[in-house]
């Protein structure tokens, strides 16, 4: 026999939890697309429906529009691009010599163009590397294949440095630093190099001792006019007191009779004594005293 049953009526308290669900996971959808934070090392870029607006915001919590805005962020701490490895320089010298070395190039964006530098160049890292690779070619031809082993590499980091500086800064890029490293030239150039190098620095050391002998000569001559100066002071003193060298050979006299010697002749001038003429009175002997 069949028996036909009622038709169960649906739940209307599970459609509501559903509901509920979808809207609560909706909900919270809303808030995770509309609260943006930004660390410190970085800056949001804002697109509002694939157009850039030109202010970035800041690190921080920001809330934004859900949905039609995405968030771009771009780091603007200093960050280095190395050019080494397959990636090195390759350029030419004032005398036509290849050269190969590495660089690094540290850089950092300008928070407040970031908006720029990425509606602008996007992959800004890619056109930067072949900016630097044409600017430096362009220098290096000014330089001498020895200029990158003496002081001047100096002038040529800081020379690259700022033509770099000069076009990217436009851009919201600053150039803070530019390091050549890694030096590779033929070898019979750089043992030429390194010889005169070598001649240079011995060269500079002979000067060095040259100067030196001049100074000593000078300190000498003028150490030689102190003694002289010293000398005529002391005779015209001298002269004005000849008491005083009386008294000082009676006083060398009695250091001599006390040192142990066995006879002392002394001679004595007539006019010594003043006032008394000793010319006929031999020399004195006198004895030592132990």
């Amino acid at each position: 026999m069949y028996v036909s049953y009622p038709p169960k009526r649906k739940n209307g308290k599970g459609k509501i939890i559903a509901l509920a669900v979808l809207f609560g996971f909706f909900l919270l959808s809303t808030l995770a697309s509309s609260v943006v934070v930004i660390d410190q090392t970085e800056v949001g870029v804002v697109k509002v429906l694939g157009k850039v607006r030109d202010e970035p915001l800041d690190p921080g919590l920001h809330f934004v529009t859900p949905f039609i805005t995405e968030i771009v962020r771009m780091p603007v701490y200093e960050k280095t691009m190395e050019m080494v490895g397959e990636k090195h320089i390759k350029a030419l010298t004032s005398e036509g010599l290849p050269v190969f070395f590495d660089m690094a190039i540290q850089y950092k964006i300008d928070p407040r163009k970031a908006p720029e530098v990425y509606s602008t160049l996007k992959n800004y890292e890619v056109w930067m590397e072949s900016r630097i690779r044409a600017h430096i070619r362009d220098i290096i031809a000014q330089y001498k294949a020895e200029d990158l082993y003496t002081e001047n590499r100096e002038l040529i980091q800081a020379d690259i440095e700022k033509r770099l500086d000069e076009e990217f800064r436009p851009y919201g890029i600053l150039i803070t630093a530019v390091l050549i490293r890694n030096i590779d030239l033929p070898e019979s150039v750089e043992k030429a190099i390194q010889a005169k190098i070598e001649a240079k620095q011995e060269a500079e050391r002979m000067q060095y001792v040259v100067q030196k002998e001049k100074l000593e000569a000078e300190r000498k001559k003028v150490e030689a006019m102190g003694i002289a100066e010293a000398n005529k002071i002391i005779g015209e003193s001298l002269r004005n007191n000849p008491e005083y060298i009386q008294w000082y050979y009676l006083q060398v006299l009695d250091d001599f009779a006390k040192s142990g010697s066995s006879v002392i002749l002394v001679p004595v001038p007539g006019n010594f004594y003043p006032g008394v003429n000793i010319s006929n009175i031999p020399p004195v002997i006198l004895p030592t005293t132990k």
